[in-house]
């Protein structure tokens, strides 16, 4: 899987990531996160940041990962909507920008917001259990009926394998 992140997106929308930005250190504690993810899940990572020396942007690698900086004339938003024309349904963007989102879904890429990845990049990182899952053990113990099934959309549908694979 290929994952395109909204790098400075992805650091506010997760509290531990926030705290690190306040002190200046945002963008090197996302891409140790972002490292010690890619220890345990081999996708491809691409991070996208707002700014950088270059007018045009520019890229870089940070912590054996390709980093692109959007450089004066662009926003990485727009970085990102051209990765996903491009490559289309290949990819899977990480965004809570609504606008971007839906740039990137046109072209058919799939869209996780932020804090979702966000969650399962905190708890794969630090090697903790998926969350929300039962227990302690994995079992829930609800007797709440789940009634009838209902197929989701396609799109859900894809959303779902996606994080599933995260």
């Amino acid at each position: 899987m290929r994952l395109v992140i909204d790098g400075y997106n992805l650091i506010h929308a997760v509290p531990e990531l926030a705290f690190a930005s306040d002190k200046g250190e945002g963008r090197e504690a996302l891409m140790e996160a972002l490292r010690l993810y890619r220890k345990r899940r081999p996708h491809k990572i691409k991070v996208i940041f707002d700014g950088g020396l270059e007018p045009g942007g520019d890229q870089q690698s940070l912590a054996g990962m390709p980093v692109g900086f959007s450089g004066a004339e662009r926003s990485a938003d727009d970085v990102i909507a051209a990765l996903a024309a491009r490559e289309g349904a290949g990819i899977t963007v990480v965004t809570s920008d609504r606008e971007l989102a839906g740039r990137c879904r046109v072209h058919g890429a799939v869209v996780l917001t932020s804090e979702e990845f966000g969650n399962r990049l905190l708890e794969v990182a630090l090697g903790l259990p998926p969350g929300g899952e039962g227990g302690e053990d994995g079992w829930d113990f609800t007797t709440k009926k789940k009634g009838p099934a209902k197929r989701l959309p396609k799109d859900q549908r894809k959303k779902a394998r996606r994080k599933g694979r995260l």
